[in-house]
């Protein structure tokens, strides 16, 4: 059955001429699209990818963070190394140190359990239920009491779409909340470390590479699917056989060549390409250049910290790869908008609205000022910027151990309320998703490091303006009776870290049963702490949802001014749902007199070898590149191709996604974009935007001839060219 949305707005759909490089494309979308995609090398009928259950889109999944695909009837996911890095470091200990060895299962058997949490998601339906959703809001509705009529709206759709069992669904917002569409997926909940090479060849360049071009990183790893003996998602068990999909896709023999078309379907995360001048600014203003700030410093503190030993290294190895990947990125983004092209692109967007806008009185009636309407909502959410920043610190992800509290004070807050009242990932639904999570933090949880980053972000906490201090902290601060600041930290820091069992799991789960009069009888310092801070947070969630709630009223207009001028096809921004795109195969040319080939090699890999970290190649791979059969060498390259350049449109949350060829074949796998392109969340460049891919030539010779994985390489129908 074809699965499309049953009623979408026609001018969002129109056909009209558009550059193919540009647009994170729904799948109703795509026929629209068939002309350009059949000038420029499409073999499948455009028709046919419109089809979410059907082959080859049935074997793209998402694993809820990244995308992945199916490459063997026996459930067998690829996907980028770094997005089982999660897996791995679950799984290592400092005698058995996977992250920087690698992991392969030699049989079924030996597949490791992936970190908790791990969900495998496979798309099975989409249904417009924009009527359902937005009926009856008279225009006079205030700001908060939208927003809960939405958000209480589209749980009590999700519930009546999960109730059979085995499913997860959510209910998207497109086009700024003018269209909501839900989503049914088949939820695998018994997902397995089938593979993943040593960190040398996985993540080899690490933070020094990442973003960057020329790139010779083979992040590639491998997952299983387990099910019920009966075919039904069910709890990890022994029991369980490896899922059957309907759909696999199949690897390439042959690899890409400049001007091929490749075309990437995935789950991209979120883009802004529909933010303001004014929204813009503020991004580039305080938003990223503090995230900068704080991540570069928590970085270089972690760091410090993982000199005490392996153990530490471990335990802080997901922390730092997580700051480094977003810090990186922001500075991308500021270093391309600094010139101000970005916001002068918004302005000049915004001078047409007002000018349509004048010459149609019944637009201007119908719409009011929706650009001045969000101006002040920005104005309004900027006033207390630097408060918000710090209480994220604090509690989401500055210290680990302040997070898990505050997750238990949040449970037994919710707990009492009714399902249907209860905020998002506290109600039932997501009760086992919270218990995995208080498992998986585990493993990040290292007193030390975890008081050295809480340390800095207290810091940043005493340095807030009057307007904006966090008063219950303040007076943790000042009952130390110490004189200093710094000295009020570090004394507020011995009692907190001494009075708490936050960091043993099964205290923790054990705390996640009971009610907030429980915790607080527990006098646990780290519990305190976060009841303490609970109010502000309750204050600030109350106010970012009447400011939901207006934007509900304000975006869909600026949406529908935008429709207005648009001569062409007008996709939505990225929002984890599946979406498709599609260029070629290309270099570009970042600044004058520099052109960068669309291409590396494995010559290019033993060229950057150093030994050291980042660029420590692992031995095996330096003895296999001595002799490389010649069904991995281009001819072209006289060398094994290993990453490739496309001007496909990606952001993050399509990592791991498959990139195939005409024909449909996986020829690659996306997983970064480039520096000069990092702005591409904002605003999409043609001219320096790229994808960089992993090829599955690459892939393949590193199984075959590297780590020997040569059952998988069978298992996906794939040629041995080494097999002793």
């Amino acid at each position: 059955m074809k699965l499309v949305p049953t009623v979408l707005c026609a001018s969002m759909l129109a056909a009209a001429a558009a550059r193919g490089e540009e647009g994170m494309w729904m799948p109703a979308q795509i026929p629209d699209l068939a002309p350009e995609l059949a000038a420029a090398g499409m073999e499948l009928d455009p028709a046919r990818l419109a089809d979410l259950t059907g082959d080859p889109m049935g074997a793209v999944i998402s694993l809820g963070g990244c995308t992945a695909s199916f490459v063997s009837p026996e459930g067998l996911i690829v996907t980028n190394h770094h997005c089982v890095y999660g897996s791995v470091q679950f799984n290592s200990t400092p005698e058995r140190d996977l992250i920087q060895n690698g992991f392969l299962a030699a049989t079924r058997a030996d597949e490791l359990p992936a970190a908790p949490g791990s969900y495998v998601y496979v798309t099975t339906g989409i249904r417009d239920v924009s009527a359902e959703v937005l009926g009856g809001l008279e225009p006079g509705v205030e700001d908060a009491e939208r927003a809960r009529r939405v958000e209480r709206r589209e749980r009590e759709l999700v519930d009546a779409c999960e109730a059979p069992g085995g499913r997860r669904c959510r209910v998207a917002s497109f086009y700024e909340g003018s269209l909501f569409l839900e989503v049914t997926q088949l939820e695998i909940r018994d997902v397995r470390l089938v593979y993943a090479s040593a960190e040398g060849i996985g993540n080899f360049g690490g933070e020094t590479d990442n973003w960057m071009w020329p790139r010779h990183t083979g992040d590639f790893g491998f997952l299983r699917a387990y099910v019920s003996p009966g075919g039904q998602p069910a709890d990890p068990s022994p029991d369980n056989v490896p899922y059957r999909p309907e759909h696999w896709l199949k690897v390439a023999t042959k690899g890409v060549q400049p001007g091929d078309l490749v075309w990437i379907p995935g789950y991209p995360g979120r883009t802004y390409r529909y933010r303001t001048e004014v929204e813009v600014a503020s991004a580039r203003e305080f938003t990223m250049p503090a995230y900068v700030r704080l991540a570069k410093d928590l970085i270089a503190i972690l760091e410090r910290e993982n000199q005490r030993g392996k153990a530490v290294e471990i335990a802080n190895y997901g922390r730092i790869r997580g700051y480094a990947n977003a810090m990186k990125k922001y500075e991308g983004i500021l270093l391309a908008s600094r010139d101000g092209s970005l916001e002068a692109q918004r302005a000049e967007r915004e001078r047409r609205i007002a000018a349509l806008l004048a010459s149609d009185p019944a637009l201007a009636v119908e719409l009011g000022d929706p650009v001045a309407a969000l101006a002040a909502l920005d104005a309004e959410k900027r006033s207390t910027e630097r408060r918000d920043q710090v209480l994220d610190a604090l509690t989401r992800f500055g210290s680990v151990m302040l997070s898990q509290a505050t997750t238990l004070w949040r449970l037994a807050e919710e707990r009492p309320k009714p399902d249907l009242d209860r905020e998002d990932a506290y109600r039932d639904r997501d009760r086992s998703r919270l218990m995995q999570g208080i498992a998986r933090a585990q493993r990040s949880i290292e007193a030390g490091s975890d008081r050295a980053g809480l340390r800095h972000v207290l810091g940043l906490a005493v340095e807030l303006p009057a307007g904006q201090r966090i008063a219950a902290l303040d007076e943790r601060l000042a009952a130390t009776g110490k004189a200093t600041d710094g000295e009020r930290i570090e004394a507020f820091l011995d009692g907190l870290y001494a009075g708490t069992r936050t960091a043993e799991l099964e205290v923790r789960r054990a705390m996640a049963k009971e009610s907030t009069e429980q915790l607080a009888a527990r006098g646990d310092s780290m519990i305190d702490f976060a009841r303490a801070l609970a109010p502000v947070a309750a204050e600030r969630r109350a106010r970012d949802r009447a400011l939901e709630g207006a934007a509900l009223r304000v975006r869909p207009a600026y949406m529908k001014a935008l429709q207005k001028l648009a001569n062409g096809r007008l996709y939505p921004d990225a929002n984890s749902t599946l979406r498709f795109t599609w260029g070629k195969v290309s270099g570009y040319q970042p600044r004058d007199a520099v052109a960068y080939a669309p291409r590396t090699t494995l010559a290019g890999v033993l060229e950057k070898a150093t030994g050291e970290e980042p660029f420590h190649a692992p031995a095996a791979l330096l003895a296999a590149a001595r002799t490389i059969p010649p069904g991995y060498l281009d001819p072209a390259l006289g060398s094994v191709p290993v990453d490739f350049l496309s001007t496909c449109d990606i952001t993050g949350g399509n990592s791991g996604s498959p990139t195939l060829n005409g024909r449909g074949e996986l020829v690659g796998l996306a997983f970064d974009g480039n520096w000069e392109g990092m702005v591409s969340d904002y605003r999409f460049d043609p001219d320096v935007v790229r994808t960089i891919h992993v090829d599955a030539v690459y892939m393949r010779w590193v199984m075959d001839e590297v780590d020997r994985a040569h059952g998988l390489l069978r298992e996906m129908g794939l040629p041995v060219l080494t097999d002793n």
